[in-house]
């Protein structure tokens, strides 16, 4: 039996170790927190700092692991596939280099303007204040962007998040001392959408487009989060995004890895994440990722009709084809539950009850995301709890899923009540054709 290490505790992770699990691997868990969907398909567990990579290679070596494969994209950043791989453990994560696509926005953003894919707005990397004022002055419709990792929750948009020059300065000032440089682009108007890929160094697989819901409340109403859930459609395109549009982005990607090898001279291997904002000039990246999203990855791999053992075993041998990927033609919809106060002033060590069976019985899958188990009992930690996700023909009914099942959990949590509405859907469409870009 081949033996998988999966590095990491969230909903997204939940879902790799299960594929994994039910593709006939035996899992092996390191996670910094005791989720009880993890470990309880896990032969052995380790609880540890995700960033300790001498303890993630003891346990790796002790335990004899085939390969590993990491959620998060921290450990990723910070070389955990180098570090494993000077011990003969493959991972099915990139290397340290090609993974500051993600780790470093300006890196990705000049990346892409060096080898002229047009598919990023106007742009200024700052390093002081001066700088920013001048970028501010000369952009004057912006986001910004601070340049490392943020768990999706960073950016800061103008007329949003920040409402003027001073604002959007202090703001600056605040995440420079740790980022040392920012990002200042112009703002894209559209609607985003995230394509991923299978990525065996030579090629790259696609996967059903998703779209995912940053903001924490209904109606797209306020902070961004890490991501409060996702759809898909049984096409594997979006209600508004097109086959042609798909197409565009999925080019896009080719032609980053193929920058990203020539730049860094390392084959890219794993999963690569394309969060795109469609505009009136056609796709644009907002931003790449090395890992699968979350939630994405529970949409994607709730839907993978493949072996995903056998496609992580490709990917490391480099001979993964197009016809060893397959999914259900089938919808999805991904619901993520959160602490109260989530996410700026989650409440943390609160209790949950799950009644799993019953959700189950009602045809809908469970992952749990950061919750700690301790004695039995299941308490909240600071970011996501659990979710759950609903499969059908439509996007609707899919939904609809999902919400049948939440009174079987309880506990001081909250969540969005119109991922996969019809409102939502139709609020897209609308707005890309008022923009022109959809007729």
């Amino acid at each position: 039996m081949i033996k998988a290490l999966v590095i990491g505790d969230g909903g997204r992770e939940h879902a790799i170790a299960l594929a994994l699990f039910k593709s006939g691997a035996e899992i092996y868990s390191y996670s910094s927190i005791k989720n009880p969907g993890i470990t309880r398909i896990s032969k052995k567990y380790k609880i540890g700092n995700l960033l300790d990579f001498e303890e993630i290679t003891n346990f790796a070596l002790q335990e004899r692991v085939d390969f590993a494969i990491c959620g998060p994209e921290a450990p990723i950043v910070a070389g955990i596939t180098d570090a494993l791989e000077k011990f003969n453990i493959p991972c099915v994560s990139p290397h340290k280099h090609v993974a500051k696509i993600e780790g470093s926005k300006s890196y990705a953003r000049e990346l892409l303007k060096k080898y002229n894919i047009n598919a990023y707005p106007n742009f200024k990397v700052i390093t002081n204040i001066e700088e920013a004022r001048n970028a501010i002055t000369e952009i004057k419709d912006f986001v910004i962007k601070p340049n490392g990792l943020t768990g999706g929750k960073g950016v800061k948009v103008l007329g949003e998040h920040i409402f003027n020059d001073a604002e959007a300065l202090e703001y600056c000032s605040k995440i420079l001392p740790q980022h040392k440089k920012v990002v200042i682009e112009e703002r894209m108007d559209g609607e985003e959408f995230v394509l991923q890929c299978f990525v065996d160094g030579k090629r790259l697989i696609p996967m059903p487009l998703v779209h995912d819901h940053k903001r924490a409340y209904d109606d797209d109403k306020g902070e961004n989060t890490g991501g409060m859930g996702s759809i898909s459609q049984k096409d594997h395109l979006l209600p508004f995004i097109t086959k042609e549009m798909y197409e565009q982005s999925y080019q896009i990607m080719k032609r980053t890895f193929e920058a990203l090898k020539k730049e860094e001279g390392i084959e890219y291997k794993g999963i690569l994440y394309g969060q795109f904002m469609i505009t009136k000039e056609g796709p644009k990246i907002v931003e790449y990722n090395v890992r699968f999203g979350d939630p994405e990855a529970m949409n994607i791999l709730s839907l993978l009709k493949t072996n995903f053992l056998e496609i992580c075993l490709k990917i490391i041998d480099s001979n993964l084809g197009f016809n060893d990927v397959k999914f259900e033609n089938l919808s999805s919809v991904c619901v993520y539950l959160v602490p109260e106060g989530y996410p700026s002033k989650p409440l943390k060590n609160q209790p949950i009850q799950i009644e799993e069976d019953k959700i189950i019985e009602k045809g809908c899958k469970l992952y749990y995301a950061s919750v700690n188990e301790e004695n039995g009992i299941l308490y909240t930690t600071g970011s996501r709890s659990l979710a759950l996700v609903g499969i059908n023909e439509e996007i609707v009914e899919a939904s609809k899923i999902c919400y049948d099942c939440i009174k079987y959990v309880k506990g001081r949590l909250f969540y969005r009540k119109d991922i996969g509405s019809e409102y939502l859907i139709n609020k897209r469409i609308n707005k890309l054709k008022s923009l022109g870009i959809l007729k």
